[in-house]
């Protein structure tokens, strides 16, 4: 039975997840210098000398949330440039939460790329047959090509658990090249959790779908059947190979 803590660690690592996926769409490193440089202090904007000229000192509520926006998600250029700090201890401490997650991110992210996953969709239902086939041609413009058939559009606005789950399943049946022999049991599963996480950043970011119903049913869906198997081997830092 799955505890609080394993299923709030699947939905941080959802989320995770989804913030890069959703931050690499925005044109990764190039989108982040330019947020960077709108905020005010590299524009001088929101100085000491505002108070005097009887404006507030205080940012707008959009500067907040790009600071934030910017604190939670590393830059692909500080990222390599800047070293963790050293800690003293008794032993090798083990990384902090929020970097191992960090770690199984990226790694999810570097097997989703990578894994093989073939086209030829079989399906007796056709929305899900369409879904599918939109997921893994266009991806991340699934959402431009759902715009452009409204009655697809509209039958998303009723996405159910059940169609979702038909969805990720269809998807994950497809990992791998055809005609070959799937590969260790380790990878496969490996590749299929990762297009799990994969199904849920796409599907999340489809307008017309609420994105925290998609993200709870990536929960249910990985902790209905993934997670036994994580936990089997380690936990996800073991499993995706973080040190």
């Amino acid at each position: 039975m799955e505890g609080p803590q394993e299923a709030s660690e699947v939905l941080q690592l959802l989320e995770d997840y989804c913030t890069k996926r959703s931050f690499q769409r925005l044109g990764g490193a190039s989108r982040w210098r330019r947020l960077r440089e709108m905020l005010p202090e590299h524009q001088g904007a929101f100085s000491p000398d505002t108070e005097s000229s009887g404006r507030s000192s205080k940012p707008p509520r959009v500067v907040c949330l790009m600071r934030r926006c910017l604190k939670n998600v590393s830059s692909p250029d500080t990222e390599s440039s800047e070293s963790p700090r050293r800690i003293v201890a008794q032993g090798p401490a083990p990384p902090p939460p929020s970097l191992t997650r960090r770690r199984v991110t990226e790694r999810l992210v570097e097997i989703t790329e990578s894994a093989p996953i073939r086209t030829d969709v079989q399906t007796q239902e056709e929305i899900v047959q369409k879904l599918v086939q939109l997921m893994i041609t266009f991806g991340d413009d699934i959402n431009a090509k759902i715009k452009q058939n409204p009655i697809l559009e509209q039958q998303l606005q009723n996405l159910n658990y059940n169609m979702f789950e038909k969805v990720t399943s269809t998807v994950q049946n497809l990992v791998g090249p055809a005609g070959q022999a799937a590969g260790p049991e380790g990878q496969t599963e490996q590749q299929k959790i990762a297009w799990a996480f994969e199904v849920t950043s796409r599907l999340s970011a489809v307008g017309v779908v609420h994105h925290r119903r998609v993200l709870n049913f990536g929960v249910q869906y990985i902790e209905q059947n993934h997670t036994d198997w994580v936990q089997q081997h380690g936990g996800w830092a073991n499993v995706f190979d973080i040190d």
